[in-house]
């Protein structure tokens, strides 16, 4: 277990070799990833004896990803707890139904909501996609989310968001929850 982890020395090093990050970018985002809980911190004490003979003391620092960020890198595991459904609230507000923590949906449209989240999990987990598709996909759904949570959306935003995710429905992992997508969006417009 000491082995795991990367010194502030060879993460800088690695991340200017392989992505270009200045010296001067890796201790914010690296701040940042700790304070957010995508990186844990591990801190061990040690002693060293200087060349005059005087024992010190001294802190070694290393840096490795959490739990939580293996899951959202590799979009969970089959070790995963699955979240619990007993907190879930449903309220609506004049037609327009507000589920769990402020997921919004114009009550007329919680079928597509429900398919956009499934379509938007599968996309988490396709191996077929780069990071880069996922984003873009993850985008064009929270758009798609965005119009119907209003009691009038804006049918072509809708439209223009699906066009994005139109050709999800030829990743053979994505094709079922895509066309759903697309069904419902067809039937609502």
């Amino acid at each position: 277990m000491k082995s795991l982890g990367i010194g502030i020395n060879e993460l800088r090093s690695e991340l200017k070799k392989h992505h270009r990050f200045s010296v001067h970018d890796v201790i914010p985002n690296l701040d940042y990833l700790i304070q957010s809980g995508w990186v844990l911190e591990i801190r061990r004490s040690r002693q060293f004896t200087t060349p005059g003979g005087t024992v010190r003391d001294s802190e070694q620092i290393k840096y490795k990803i959490s739990e939580a960020g293996i899951n959202h890198l590799e979009a969970g595991t089959i070790f995963t707890k699955p979240e619990s459904t007993r907190n879930i609230k449903v309220t609506n507000v004049n037609g327009v139904t507000i589920i769990g923590d402020g997921n919004v949906v114009n009550e007329s449209h919680i079928d597509l909501a429900r398919a956009l989240t499934k379509l938007d999990e599968a996309i988490a987990q396709a191996k077929e996609l780069s990071d880069r598709q996922k984003i873009e996909a993850g985008a064009d759904i929270v758009t798609i989310r965005s119009q119907i949570s209003k009691p009038t959306p804006n049918k072509s935003i809708i439209i223009a968001a699906w066009e994005g995710l139109k050709g999800l429905v030829t990743i053979a992992s994505l094709a079922g929850h895509a066309k759903r997508v697309g069904e419902l969006i067809a039937n609502s417009m």
